[in-house]
């Protein structure tokens, strides 16, 4: 039996995949390492390394480019590979503290394309044997963050295979056009938000062509998750934001709110208090006066939606109660 928790680990900024994975090789997963001991400090040697490396290449230094955030996701998702065998509950209070850093600094791109998208949040019963709860929301919850949702909450499979039989040749058409529906590109530009947000509202959601709720559901969701990350965006980018921005964005604003107040108002309020919560540590004043709170932009309730009937509720009025605001209609009912 040899015993190898003596090394120094050592892993390069410009290739820390390779790195890690020798590492793994030589100290975790060889066959001289054999008392349990040794391989349970040996890894957690190798992996602080490996996560004070990922901080390093996400948050020091100059912007990412599109090349070296891909290198950094798959230097990632081997992390968590790893992790969810040898030791997944450190990892997971980790990647929180990850996430939280992303948010801070505006890295919504590496967030959405690659934290999101590739599913590197917390382990969990999905892809560890250390857990075994397939209706834990902690992971769900993980990604509700800048107008995004966990990918395997986008899409019933299920359903989407009813759906889409093709069996009988009366419903053709109608399954056709409602596919095509669904790999749409939901692309929302910092330049004309409004107007794309409602061009693809009316092709992939208000169609007439598409009748299925299902589908009418996932459309909505990837559209909105969408227009989340560019209000997002368009709020907290590096520099000042003109009156005309701020008007623009608040006219965008309210069109996802209407809408949410349809489709899907509890997701909307969830995230409505993140924009209200960054706004206020940014001291965005300005905006969240005159826009949020004069347009009544919080969160959807009985006086705006039909998934709501207590029109006492406090939490809506409460919503409001920052940087000396309060809800107009509040003020309407003192009177």
């Amino acid at each position: 039996m040899t015993s190898t928790s003596n090394f120094e680990p050592k892993i390069s900024l410009e290739t820390p995949l390779a790195d890690y994975e020798r590492l793994m090789e030589q100290h975790v997963q060889s066959e001289n390492v054999e008392d349990d001991y040794t391989l349970e400090n040996n890894y957690k040697k190798i992996a602080t390394l490996a996560r004070e490396t990922v901080d390093k290449l996400l948050f020091e230094g100059s912007s990412i480019t599109k090349e070296n955030q891909e290198k950094i996701a798959k230097f990632l998702n081997k992390i968590k590979e790893d992790a969810c065998f040898f030791d997944p509950t450190s990892y997971n209070e980790w990647i929180i503290g990850v996430r939280d850093k992303l948010l801070k600094n505006n890295m919504i791109d590496f967030w959405r394309e690659h934290m999101v998208k590739k599913e590197l949040g917390i382990c969990w019963a999905r892809d560890s044997d250390y857990f075994d709860d397939m209706e834990d929301p902690s992971p769900r919850e993980f990604y509700n963050y800048a107008g995004c949702v966990a990918p395997f909450e986008q899409v019933d499979n299920s359903s989407l295979s009813n759906f889409l039989n093709l069996s009988t040749p009366g419903i053709l058409q109608a399954p056709i056009a409602s596919s095509n529906a669904l790999n749409f590109d939901a692309a929302i530009t910092l330049e004309t938000p409004l107007a794309d947000y409602k061009r693809l509202m009316e092709e992939n959601v208000q169609s007439e062509n598409i009748s299925d709720d299902n589908l009418i559901e996932s459309n909505y969701q990837k559209i909105v998750a969408v227009a989340h990350d560019i209000v997002w965006k368009l709020l907290f980018v590096p520099g000042s934001i003109t009156k005309e921005d701020q008007t623009k964005i608040a006219e965008f604003l309210k069109n996802i709110k209407e809408d949410a107040c349809f489709y899907d108002p509890i997701t909307y309020n969830e995230w409505i208090i993140g924009v209200r919560d960054e706004l206020m540590k940014r001291n965005m004043v300005d905006f969240w006066r005159e826009h949020i709170v004069e347009k009544e932009l919080g969160p959807c309730w009985a006086r705006d939606s039909d998934f709501f009937d207590d029109m006492e509720d406090p939490t809506p009025r409460e919503f409001y109660n920052y940087a000396g605001c309060e809800a107009p209609f509040a003020k309407v009912n003192e009177k």
